[in-house]
């Protein structure tokens, strides 16, 4: 699994605890699905819940959150749409700086099937498509919105 693969990677990169402790990053999947689209091209897509499990954990859990946002991004956009839960934690805190924390993130990964002239298949994961805008961008030389400075809350009287 693909995303599994990478979103070990992108968490040893990000936490330093677990680039010198690669052991306390635990990852698994229960009751995953395969969502066959029955169509001529034989593709199909991996639906599952990622567990993430950061043993002992001394990084704040919103570094951890963030690591885990920022590979959302390109990874499983489709989570970080305003108004929905991108992913779910429970912690079992240990002591005053030490948790343990476990993450679930449920993730899709479209497959592509191709037959070969041998008669085998070629199965290919299919990356994701890019954001339809860079943070901070505008588009059509329209400025982009500037970034929320205030806000007011007033009864409605004045």
């Amino acid at each position: 699994m693909s995303k599994a693969k990478s979103l070990r990677t992108a968490l040893t990169a990000a936490i330093p605890e677990l680039r010198n402790e690669p052991g306390r990053l635990k990852l698994w999947i229960e009751n995953g699905a395969v969502r066959a689209r029955g169509t001529a091209s034989h593709g199909f897509a991996l639906q599952y819940p990622l567990s993430v499990l950061i043993e002992e954990a001394k990084t704040d859990i919103a570094i951890i959150a963030l690591a885990i946002t920022r590979w959302l991004r390109v990874n499983q956009p489709d989570l970080l749409s305003p108004n929905g839960d991108s992913f779910q934690f429970e912690s079992d805190i240990l002591d005053l700086t030490t948790a343990d924390i476990l993450f679930t993130i449920n993730l899709t990964e479209n497959i592509a099937v191709e037959p070969q002239s041998d008669g085998s298949w070629q199965v290919t994961y299919l990356e994701e498509p890019d954001a339809l805008f860079e943070d901070e961008a505008g588009f059509a030389g329209v400025a982009p919105i500037p970034p929320l400075a205030e806000v007011r809350l007033t009864d409605g009287s004045s």
